[in-house]
């Protein structure tokens, strides 16, 4: 066994490889936000096609989460964060150089799929690596540091293409991005030595990788998880990744600045607020129910108190407080995580965080497509929607809403004994 010193500094060092390996998913992820009109004269593209790269690149995200989380399971996260931010590197690349519409989209395409192997694999370090109590922070001061890259990926990144260009800047990221497989290769491993789960991948992970699903599946905290994501996390994925920005300039007659500032909002709420979340998961676990139910409660009323606002506008103060209360939403839907890995032994956590996150994904894509054909259903074909159409199809969520609140209470409902949140890992 190593010393305990040496082998809390290997925690350490693989765990902040694992993070900085986050930073740059949320940073690519991101990447294409400010580039928008850029990528419209470009390409030549009109507002559809530019919001079918968000689309695509969250539902290739959403499709991988549970084969990404078998994958982190039977391979382990050091292999699965290199050919991530390969697989990054090489869509990074095909944005840079595309000069069409089809080889941009693939290129998004695969930004998506390698951004969906990177947090399950770092979760699974910390699973590895560290005591049950210290889990739940760490996740979340994860979580903080990839809201930097997304900091990173909006007016940073927007100043670099006004000074230096679309292909220099994204071939620039691509070249970041395949520079972090070296340190990830150097800095990263799977376990500590010793480890139950150190030896051979392919037995520990239980044969094949339906059994690893199945049983994945059949641990009632991995469906609790499932659905408290489903419910508390899309609401600030909409808002940030797709319809947020033309509600608040379309919709609500803000500038493109302050609009900006407005949906940056979320990111800098989860940054201050992710590490108290963390504690309380770890130190007060029966917390996590009351304010999950509490905040999707505060987003709804929030949500109807803007739409409902007499007049053509809410407020701004009013918008700023929409914008915090979403942003409640990602620490919160950190829980759903918690509670997964929480309750699934040490060789199916990778997978029972996988079907975990796809819970809030899903949700979202189903809130986003319900938002854009009731917006295209309420306005005339050649004109812009009105403001009085974007709260028409922005109110669509709550049935989202409705739907994943029902889920949640009827799996709470179902939970056999105890809270679920009782831990297979060790916990000292």
């Amino acid at each position: 066994m190593e010393p305990v010193a040496r082998a809390l500094g290997r925690a350490w060092v693989a765990w902040a490889a694992g993070a900085l390996a986050y930073v740059i998913a949320i940073f690519n992820r991101g990447s294409l936000g400010v580039a928008g009109p850029m990528a419209a004269d470009r390409l030549g593209i009109d507002a559809t096609a530019l919001a079918t790269f968000s689309a695509v690149q969250l539902a290739v995200f959403a499709a991988t989460q549970i084969p990404v989380g078998l994958f982190v399971d039977r391979y382990g996260p050091r292999k699965m964060l290199t050919t991530s931010l390969s697989v990054m590197a090489a869509g990074q690349t095909m944005v840079a150089i595309g000069e069409d519409f089809p080889t941009v989209l693939i290129g998004r395409a695969l930004l998506g799929c390698g951004d969906a192997m990177v947090m399950i694999s770092v979760l699974r370090l910390i699973a590895a690596w560290f005591p049950a109590a210290r889990t739940p922070v760490l996740a979340q001061v994860t979580i903080v540091a990839g809201s930097a890259g997304g900091l990173a990926a909006a007016s940073p990144l927007s100043a670099a293409l006004r000074a230096f260009g679309w292909e220099p800047v994204f071939s620039s990221i691509a070249l970041m991005t395949a520079c972090m497989i070296a340190v990830v290769r150097l800095a990263v491993h799977d376990t500590p030595p010793g480890s139950p789960l150190s030896g051979p991948r392919g037995a520990v992970a239980g044969g094949t990788l339906r059994t690893g699903l199945a049983e994945a599946w059949r641990q009632p905290t991995t469906q609790l998880g499932l659905w408290l994501m489903f419910t508390v996390h899309f609401p600030v994925q909409v808002f940030v990744l797709l319809w947020g920005y033309p509600f608040l300039t379309q919709g609500q007659g803000l500038s493109e600045t302050t609009a900006g500032y407005v949906t940056a909002v979320p990111l800098v709420i989860t940054m201050a607020l992710g590490p108290v979340f963390g504690v309380i998961s770890g130190r007060r676990p029966h917390w996590r129910m009351p304010m999950v139910l509490g905040i999707v409660a505060a987003t709804t009323l929030t949500w109807a108190m803007v739409l409902l606002w007499p007049g053509a506008q809410a407020p701004l103060p009013a918008l700023f407080l929409l914008a915090m209360i979403l942003g409640l939403g990602n620490p919160a839907a950190a829980f759903g995580l918690d509670i997964a890995r929480a309750g699934s032994p040490p060789h199916r956590v990778g997978a029972a965080s996988g079907i975990a996150n796809i819970g809030g994904y899903a949700a979202a894509l189903l809130a986003m497509m319900l938002i854009g054909v009731t917006l295209d259903h309420t306005h005339a074909p050649s004109t812009d929607p009105s403001p009085a159409d974007f709260r028409i199809a922005l109110a669509t969520q709550i049935l989202v809403q409705l739907l994943g609140v029902g889920l949640l209470l009827r799996r709470i409902h179902r939970r056999p004994g105890p809270p679920a949140e009782g831990p297979h890992r060790r916990s000292a």
